[in-house]
């Protein structure tokens, strides 16, 4: 890995977070996953708007993107995080921003991908913005490695889907695609605003009598892209058509 930090227009080398920042002590920050492939961030511009949006002023989103685009960065992800700073709990956010590489394969994974419920509810972030705080996730996907599948699905307290564990999903339920409303907690990621423009899905409420109706699925984050799942809740699910080849075609290949 190799890790930076943004200040006053400029990236340096950082090789730590200080203790004192509140990202550390309280898990008060914000983040955005960039995929880099073939030294080309993904979406650059996208997720550095939501990251402004979430977290506030980041130093001129221009001059942050022009500053990135010429980093030596390996095919992979980019972690941009923004942190509190130091101070109070209350104190104002400051806005520390650092940047992590870490070298990845990037694009969906190959042969069976499967897809399990996990029980416990949910809680999202506000806002749906990717926070520090990532320790409910972590546990269901844990939970779903247990059960000898590759992801979750989480569900609020209402009942309803909020993402899988680290990706947003698609669902094809009476011959279209849904996904998740923002206001039941998913995630505003750039590849899932891609995909709802790609294939036309809406957003919905779906809650587990209609995951039971779904015949095809694919999740999405900036790392994998688009992944098609072949199995929800050990029942076999069909194909997603050209939505794969068409993200490497405009997005992978452009």
């Amino acid at each position: 890995m190799i890790a930076w930090r943004f200040a006053d227009g400029l990236v340096q080398p950082a090789e730590s977070l200080p203790l004192a920042d509140r990202g550390f002590r309280y898990g008060m920050s914000f983040f955005e996953t960039v995929a880099i492939f073939r030294g080309r961030p993904l979406f650059l511009f996208e997720h550095l708007r939501r990251l402004a949006q979430a977290a506030g002023p980041i130093g001129g989103i221009e001059v942050l993107a022009s500053a990135i685009s010429a980093l030596p960065l390996p095919d992979g992800v980019l972690r941009l995080y923004v942190t509190a700073g130091p101070g109070t709990i209350t104190d104002p956010f400051q806005g520390n921003i650092y940047l992590l590489a870490e070298p990845a394969a990037v694009g969906p994974a190959a042969g069976d991908f499967r897809l399990c419920s996990v029980a416990a509810p949910y809680t999202p972030r506000p806002g749906g913005w990717k926070t520090g705080n990532y320790w409910q996730n972590v546990d269901a996907l844990t939970a779903a490695r247990r059960a000898g599948c590759e992801e979750a699905l989480l569900f609020n307290a209402a009942g309803a889907l909020v993402s899988a564990s680290m990706a947003n999903v698609f669902l094809q339920i009476g011959g279209g695609w849904v996904t998740p409303a923002l206001e039941c907690g998913a995630r505003d990621g750039v590849v899932r605003e891609w995909a709802l423009r790609e294939t036309g899905a809406t957003e919905s409420v779906v809650d587990a009598a209609a995951l039971s109706e779904a015949t095809a699925c694919f999740l999405t984050n900036s790392r994998i892209g688009i992944q098609h799942v072949t199995e929800l809740d050990g029942r076999p699910l069909g194909d997603i058509g050209p939505i794969v080849a068409t993200y490497r075609e405009k997005i992978l290949q452009a």
